[in-house]
């Protein structure tokens, strides 16, 4: 203990003036103020994230329930081999894949910007 004190006062002192005061309580006004912000945000950055999660699950959900309708027996069996993708449960099963595209871009988005 005694070498660890004997080098710290071995240090040179620093010759810089301290801060005027009035700069130390602006600066700790500043901290307070920014620290109340935090606390009042903070509830509402857990309601975005709650938000955007049922939003992506919604979606899923509704993605998931309408390809059922659409590849139904009854759907299928009533078109044929050829003009499946051209007629509309065709085109509505190329909206749905890109539509849940769509929606697992967004919920990687919304994962990585949730991370950060």
């Amino acid at each position: 203990m005694a070498v660890a004190m004997r080098r710290l006062a071995a240090l040179p002192v620093s010759d810089r003036p301290l801060p005027a005061a009035a700069y130390i309580w602006w600066k700790a006004e500043l901290l307070r103020q920014w620290d109340a912000q935090q606390r009042i945000v903070g509830p509402i950055e857990v309601g975005e994230r709650v938000g955007v999660g049922v939003g992506i699950g919604g979606a899923t959900a509704l993605l998931i329930w309408l390809w059922r309708q659409l590849v139904t027996p009854d759907a299928m069996s009533s078109i044929g081999d050829v003009g499946r993708w051209l007629t509309l449960p065709g085109t509505l099963t190329l909206t749905l894949v890109a539509t849940g595209v769509l929606v697992a871009a967004t919920a990687a988005m919304a994962i990585t910007k949730l991370r950060t």
